[in-house]
C-alpha cells in the first residue's frame, strides 16, 4: 500500500511500516550506481520529507521521539541540498519562461538562465571536492530506521494520539494562512507552504478511509503545495538576484525577468490563497476528529477477502 495507512492496524504499526518502506527506498535511491544521481538524490530528498510529515502524526504522543528523528530526516536531506537547490533555482526561471511564452519575447532568460546553470557547477564541483555526502545521508537513514523499528505507543493512547497531532498540523496551517495573508510576507507564505504539504501528506496516508472524499482533497493541498513551492523559487531567485545582480548580466535583462516574475508570484499566490482558503475551512478539532472516524469506520469494514453474505445466503441457513 506504501504511503498509505492501513485502517486495520495501530498507529505504531503503520508508522514502522511506512517509515522503513521510505527509508529502504531512500537508501536504493543514494545508492543505484546504474540510474541518474541527481534524480537519485531528488528522490531521496522527497522521502525524507515525507518521512518527516509521518512523525507528525505521532507527535502529540511522543514529542521527544519526534522531535530527535525529525531533526535526523531533516539535516540528513540538508546534507544532499545544494545542487538540487540550484536545479530548482534554473526549473523555477524555465517555468516562468513557459507562462509568458508567445506573450513576451525576449533573450534575457537565456541570459538569466546562463547564470544559474554557472552557479550550479560551482556547487557540484564544491561538493565533488568534499565528497558527496552519500554515505553520511545513508548512514543517517540506517540509523533513523532503527529507531522507527522500535518506536511503539500504548494501545488505548493510540487514537487520541493521531486525532491531536492531525489537529495541531492543521491548526497550524490556519493560522499560517492568517499571517500570510495579513503580511504578505514570502517566509510567512513559506510557512504556509510546509502546513499545506504536511496536510497533504497527511489526507494521503488517511485516503484508504474514505478515497472518494480524500483523494480530491489531498490533489487540492498537493496544488496548493506546489504553487507555493515554486513561490518560495521564486522568493529565493529573487534575493539572489538582489545580492549580485552584477553576475545575471545587463541590468535590463534583469529588469524583465523581475518584472515577470513578480507578476507570476502574484498570481501563484492568489490561487494558492483560495485552495487553502477551502481546504482550511473547517475547526481544526472537528477536521481531526472527522479524519480519525473515518478510519475508525474503514477498520470495521468487513474484509475484501470475506466479503459478508448477501441476504438469501443468510436466510437459507437460518430456515434450514
Amino acid at each position: 500500500m506504501a504511503y498509505r495507512f492501513h485502517p486495520r492496524s495501530p498507529l505504531d504499526a503503520n508508522l514502522r511500516r511506512i517509515a522503513g518502506e521510505q527509508i529502504e527506498k531512500a537508501i536504493r535511491d543514494l545508492t543505484d550506481e546504474t540510474g541518474d544521481r541527481h534524480e537519485g538524490v531528488h528522490e531521496a530528498r522527497k522521502r525524507m520529507k515525507k518521512l518527516r510529515g509521518l512523525l507528525r502524526l505521532v507527535r502529540s504522543g511522543a514529542p521527544g521521539f519526534t522531535a530527535r528523528e525529525n531533526v535526523r530526516f531533516r539535516d540528513a536531506a540538508k546534507l544532499l541540498s545544494g545542487v538540487r537547490d540550484r536545479t530548482a533555482l534554473i526549473e523555477a526561471l524555465d517555468g516562468l519562461e513557459r507562462r509568458f511564452e508567445g506573450e513576451v519575447a525576449t533573450e534575457s532568460f537565456a541570459v538569466v538562465r546562463t547564470a544559474l546553470e554557472l552557479k550550479r557547477e560551482a556547487a557540484q564541483a564544491a561538493l565533488d571536492a568534499e565528497g558527496s555526502h552519500t554515505a553520511e545521508t545513508v548512514a543517517a537513514l540506517q540509523e533513523g530506521r532503527a529507531a522507527v523499528e522500535s518506536f511503539r505507543l500504548p494501545a488505548k493512547r493510540q487514537d487520541t494520539v493521531l486525532r491531536r497531532s492531525l489537529r495541531a498540523n492543521y491548526a497550524r496551517a490556519v493560522a499560517d494562512l492568517e499571517l500570510a495573508q495579513a503580511s504578505g510576507e514570502a517566509a510567512a507564505f513559506h510557512d504556509l507552504r510546509k502546513r499545506v504539504k504536511y496536510l497533504s501528506m497527511h489526507l494521503k496516508l488517511l485516503e484508504p478511509a474514505w478515497p472518494e472524499a480524500l483523494a480530491p482533497l489531498r490533489a487540492e493541498a498537493e496544488q496548493a503545495g506546489d504553487e507555493l513551492g515554486r513561490d518560495h523559487d521564486y522568493s529565493v531567485l529573487r534575493a539572489e538576484m538582489a545580492a549580485d545582480p552584477e553576475s545575471f548580466g545587463a541590468r535590463a535583462d534583469l529588469d524583465v525577468v523581475l518584472a515577470l516574475l513578480d507578476r507570476h508570484q502574484s498570481e501563484l499566490r492568489a490561487s494558492a490563497v483560495r485552495r487553502c482558503e477551502r481546504l482550511l475551512q473547517e475547526k481544526p478539532k472537528a477536521f481531526a476528529k472527522r479524519l480519525q472516524s473515518l478510519l475508525a469506520l474503514s477498520a470495521d469494514e468487513p474484509s475484501e477477502a470475506a466479503p459478508p453474505e448477501p441476504p438469501e445466503a443468510v436466510r437459507r441457513r437460518t430456515e434450514s
